[in-house]
Formats: C-alpha cells, structure tokens, sequence
C-alpha cells in the first residue's frame, strides 16, 4: 500500500481544481480510519446528488453542477484518479452501465434496425444506383439514337400541346407546340410554290391550300390587329377542333380536310413576322402566274365574331382600318338580326 507521503506528492501534481476538491472531499480510499469528517463533508456527504434539508425537507441542487461534474470526471479520468470521485452520472462506469441497459436511445440504433434519416439520405443509394446504370447503359443509347431517322430526332414530346388526349396523328410522335415551331424545317428560304392556291377557300384543295386558306384568314385582316398572335392561335385552335379526324369522318365528304401538319406549319409561317412577310412576298410574285377562273371576286372579306373586338360599353364588334380609325366597322346584335331577317325573306 502507497504511502502517506506518495499521496501527498501524487495530490500535488493533481491540477488545481482537482486539488481543492480533494481537500474539501478527501477520498475515504486513502484515509485511515476513525479520520473525522470535514465540514464540507457534513454539510453534503456527497456533492454530485441533490440533497434533500433536514429542516425544511425540501430539495437542493448539487454542490457542483452536471458541467462541473463533467470537467472534473474529465481531469481525474485524465490524470488517472477517477476511482477516487464520488459515485455520479457522468462517471465512465455509469455511462457504460447506462448504456448496456438501455442503448443509444437513439431510434433505429438497436438490433435489425436502421435510422430514419433525411428523406434525401433514404432516396440517396437508390438514385445513385439509377444514375450509374444510366451511364453504364449511355454508348448503347447513343448508338440508337443515331440509327434513328433525322426527323425524328427533333420531335418535342409533349403531352399537353395537342388539344385531343388521345388523338395521335398517323406517322407522327407527337404534335409540336407552337413555340418549340423552330424545330420544324419550313423556312423563309424554301417555302413551296406549289402551296400557293385561288382566295377561295372552298375552291381550294389541301394539297395546293395557302397557310391563310388553312387557319381561314387574310392578311387585310392580319394587317389591320396591331398584335396579330393572338388571332392567329385562336384561328389555329379553330382549324385543329374543325378538322379533327371524329369530325371529318362524320361531315360532307366534300368539304376540305387539312392536316395537322399543314396546319401547324400555317402557324409557323403566319407566328412569325419575317416568314410572313417572305411568304406574302412569294404569294405576290407567283400570282401574276396562276390561272384565273373568271369568277367575280367581290370587295368586302369574311371574318368570325371571335376575330373581332368587343366593346362591352357600347355592346357592339367593331375593327379598325388602316386609316387609323379604331371603329371603321362597327355593328350590334340589332344589325346582326336584321341582317338574319332580311337573308330570310330573299329566296335568292
């Protein structure tokens, strides 16, 4: 057994905090018997517990607090005197102890069990095993995708840009949006001669229509809107609903059907400011050309309702001119019925 003295020369090289503890709470270890108590040591036997007064019987914090605890297990473990502390929770026994008892106390640490975790720490393994397969599988992908077709290469697709769900044009992926149109091929430079056709509409056949014949506009009508797009979409949604295939089967096997390709190259050209005026340019030169039927051509145009502006005020459609006037052309519901009422009265 170590001598008095060596436990002197030990308690002085013990940190100062240490040394203080020790002289207030001698270790009962190293002390022979029958050695009288110090008066801390009467007033608390054991600082680290609450300590509930004779006198009063309420309770009392520790002497030294759950951090001071902390620090002085730490110095002690550190320097090799733990034994001598009294017994507290952040002792290494009890730590230990606690542990074997009851675990981690964290969720998901026990036995067969995983921890919750952030739902992008679950997501993690599995997106990284998709993305590795995706680049194992990358050369044959490109290898595909240069056996396939040009044009098809260049197909947006898009489940929302074609008004009928399951209306799915013949040789055709998919009908493209009209502002992804710059992937289609019809350019200013090479439009075709031989789409150019009479004004009339109905005269007209789908294979030689004009792209105003198509969306069912003139360029007087175009010319006189300060921002045409909006008429041009609603002429192109009228055109697709007109010449559905449902629609088609069931009307006059005579009427004209264009498809969804001309009609979506119609919006193209007309969308956009320098195709149309090339266009326009074209339809002029190759109209000296064409061969005139003789019929008689009269001087006024067909619009639609929806071409025209409402005024909710006056409650009447009006259209500009190009002399500036907004209201040129300007009628009511009264104009409307008795031009239905006269149209009626006339057999011819």
């Amino acid at each position: 057994m170590a001598s008095t003295s060596q436990f002197i020369g030990l308690a002085k090289s013990l940190p100062a905090p240490l040394q203080r503890f020790f002289a207030r709470y001698p270790p009962a270890a190293i002390l022979p018997e029958n050695t009288p108590k110090t008066r801390y040591q009467e007033e608390r036997p054991n600082p680290f517990r609450f300590y509930k007064h004779p006198v009063t019987g309420k309770w009392q914090d520790p002497v030294y607090s759950q951090r001071r605890q902390a620090e002085l297990v730490k110095m002690a473990r550190e320097n090799g005197v733990e034994d001598l502390l009294p017994e507290t929770r952040k002792g290494t026994e009890y730590k230990l102890a606690h542990r074997v008892e009851h675990g981690l106390r964290v969720k998901g640490t026990g036995v067969g069990q995983k921890v919750k975790g952030h739902i992008h720490e679950r997501h993690m393994i599995a997106k990284m095993e998709t993305r590795r397969k995706a680049m194992l599988d990358m050369p044959s992908l490109i290898k595909r995708w240069k056996r396939r077709p040009s044009c098809q290469r260049t197909i947006v697709h898009s489940k929302s840009s074609f008004p009928f769900v399951n209306y799915r044009p013949p040789n055709y992926h998919c009908v493209w949006r009209f502002w992804d149109m710059n992937l289609l091929s019809s350019t200013p430079t090479n439009i075709n001669m031989a789409l150019i056709s009479p004004r009339n509409p109905s005269m007209a056949s789908p294979e030689v229509a004009t792209h105003y014949q198509v969306l069912n506009l003139t360029p007087t009508l175009l010319d006189t809107q300060h921002d045409s797009t909006p008429l041009i979409k609603r002429a192109y949604h009228r055109a697709l609903l007109r010449n559905h295939p449902d629609k088609v089967t069931n009307s006059d096997p005579s009427s004209v059907c264009f498809t969804v390709d001309q009609i979506t190259t119609a919006l193209t050209i007309l969308s956009d400011p320098s195709c149309r005026a090339a266009y326009d340019a074209a339809l002029r030169v190759s109209r000296p050309s064409e061969k005139r039927d003789g019929s008689f051509q009269i001087g006024v145009e067909s619009v639609d309702l929806d071409d025209l502006a409402f005024d909710e005020d006056q409650e009447c459609w009006y259209r500009p001119c190009r002399c500036g006037n907004e209201h040129s052309y300007e009628f009511c519901e009264a104009d409307l019925e008795e031009f239905v009422a006269s149209s009626s009265l006339c057999r011819y």
